[in-house]
């Protein structure tokens, strides 16, 4: 037995269509913009420097210095924040990759080093005493 599909039925699923996918690029595009976002380093617990994000095309190079020949050195630019290069045994850190949303962090356990972007997001509520 064949069901006819009428002109009614694509209408309806071209609705479904486009409604899923204006939903789903309305998701994409609200994590996008950070209004405010830093970069963190800690060492060993201690915060080792803070700094903003460069302007689009601009790149920063940061040599954190662990301490006993111990480095990393740090890459910050428009697109996100890595580690380029350390002299750690395991070079996890530097394999970790980009990390460009507040939230995400790099960890280097070897020296003690954390990297990580603060911020709040463009459209985000701030956190309560709950989720903190």
């Amino acid at each position: 037995m064949r069901i006819p599909i009428r002109i009614g039925d694509v209408l309806v699923y071209l609705l479904v269509f486009l409604l899923t996918a204006f939903s789903f690029a309305g998701l994409y595009q609200m994590g996008k913009n950070t209004v405010t976002s830093q970069v963190v380093v800690e060492i060993d617990g201690v915060v080792w420097g803070t700094y903003d994000l460069p302007l689009e095309g601009e790149e920063r190079e940061i040599l954190v210095d662990a301490g006993e020949t111990r480095f990393n050195i740090l890459i910050l630019s428009d697109s996100g924040v890595y580690i380029k290069e350390a002299n750690c045994p395991d070079q996890l850190c530097v394999s970790w990759g980009r990390i460009n949303r507040p939230g995400q962090t790099i960890v280097c356990l070897p020296h003690k080093v954390v990297i990580r972007i603060i911020g709040s997001q463009e459209g985000e509520p701030p956190l309560d005493g709950i989720s903190s």
